[in-house]
Order: structure tokens, then C-alpha cells, then sequence
């Protein structure tokens, strides 16, 4: 099924700067799929040779370790991509990709984009300033798991998800285990803080939405 492409592209960073016939390309290489919470987009493991766009919805990226313990990297929104690894480096998916609510992917077909990428160097420059980003951002997560306190993730990751929503109230769509993972905190851990905070004034929690009623506290976490 075919994929109007100012839908594709329009939110994705990496193809902003393309013109209207290369857009005319690449939108002939899109597939468009529909996933429900829950359902597994990309195993690892997999040698899809495609790349994935997020059009509406959020994902989970995580890793199994060989305890069989889920370990959640990083969550994948709007404009965001993956499948890179094996695109490029022609190795198997390294982890698994999860929807975590009703979501609306854009796939490329891997060989044709290639081709088009190869007469294209600016979108081939602005794929690697966005991998690069991505690298440092896993970095800085790394850094904060091993230096930062679970009060000032946590923080953290509440004024990044209002950011994202451009409101004070968000929708909570990770669970708490998915999230005190992703904080690399234990479920019962993750708990305590969130009810400190909201009896300490910083926010307000009705089910899995979240409002933020003291930005200045919070922010004060993170000095």
C-alpha cells in the first residue's frame, strides 16, 4: 500500500532537504503499515533490509540480556527511525521494537534507497548527524544511570515528555516496568518517587497522565 509522502517525510529531519524529484523517488519505495500496542515491529535478529519511520505512535527499543531480562534503550517517536543497523552495516537487528499504542510506520524498501541515496549526499549527511545524535544521546543516558540519582532521571525524563507533548499534561504510555527500566531503576523504586513527588507539589497524576505543577522543582533536581 502506498504512503502519501508529505505524511513520510514531512516530520522526518533526515529528508527535509530533498527535492521534489528525489521526494517523487522515494515516495514510490514506501510501504505503509499499521501496528496496535503490543505488537512486535522489528525482532531482533531480523535482516529486514528496510528503513523504518514513525508516522503517528510511540515504540519501545529494548534488548534482552542473556539472563532474559528486558533492558528498554530508548523510545522511538514521531520522525524517529530505525533499522539502520542492518541497512548499513548489513548485521542483524541488535534489539526488539515494540508499539506501545496504535502506531503508523513508514518502511523503505532498503536496496532501492540506497541507490537514491547515492545521488543525494546532504540526505546521506544529515543521516549521519542524526546517528551521530543518537549515539550521544545514548551516551548521556549511560552517564546519567551510573552518576545521576533516580529523583533527577526521573525528573528528567518528565520535563523531556512535556517538552515532547508541548503541555504540561502528558500521557504516561510506557508501564512502570518499561519505565523503571528505561530509568535502570527497580518497578517499586520508580513508585516511591512518583508518589514523593506528587506529595511534594511537583505533579499531579490522574491514571497515566501526568501534569507537571512545579517546573522550577524539578528543574532544581537537575542542577
Amino acid at each position: 500500500m502506498g504512503c502519501q509522502k508529505q505524511y513520510c517525510f514531512s516530520k522526518v529531519p533526515i529528508f527535509q532537504n530533498l527535492k521534489v524529484h528525489e521526494m517523487e523517488k522515494i515516495s514510490r519505495i514506501i510501504t505503509h503499515h499499521h501496528f496496535d500496542k503490543g505488537e512486535i515491529i522489528l525482532f531482533a535478529g531480523d535482516r529486514k533490509k528496510k528503513l523504518f519511520i514513525v508516522r503517528h505512535g510511540r515504540a519501545k527499543v529494548s534488548h534482552i540480556s542473556t539472563d532474559g531480562r528486558e533492558y528498554v534503550m530508548r523510545i522511538l517517536e514521531v520522525g524517529d527511525f530505525f533499522g539502520d543497523v542492518t541497512l548499513f552495516n548489513d548485521e542483524p537487528q541488535k534489539s526488539t521494537v515494540e508499539a506501545l499504542e496504535k502506531m503508523e510506520i513508514c518502511s523503505l524498501d532498503g536496496k532501492e534507497l540506497m541507490k537514491i541515496l547515492a545521488g543525494t549526499p546532504i540526505t546521506l549527511f544529515h543521516m549521519l548527524a542524526q546517528l551521530s545524535a543518537r549515539l550521544e544521546e545514548t551516551e548521556n543516558h549511560l552517564s546519567e544511570a551510573i552518576s545521576k540519582e533516580v529523583s533527577e532521571r526521573l525528573a528528567a525524563f518528565i520535563l523531556k515528555s512535556a517538552n515532547s507533548a508541548k503541555s504540561d499534561t502528558f500521557l504516561l504510555t510506557l508501564s512502570k516496568k518499561d519505565l523503571a527500566s528505561l530509568l535502570n531503576t527497580t518497578r517499586e523504586t520508580l513508585s516511591r518517587r512518583l508518589s514523593t513527588f506528587q506529595k511534594k507539589g511537583y505533579i499531579e497524576m490522574a491514571g497515566k497522565n501526568i501534569k507537571i505543577i512545579n517546573h522550577a522543582a524539578l528543574e532544581n533536581l537537575l542542577l
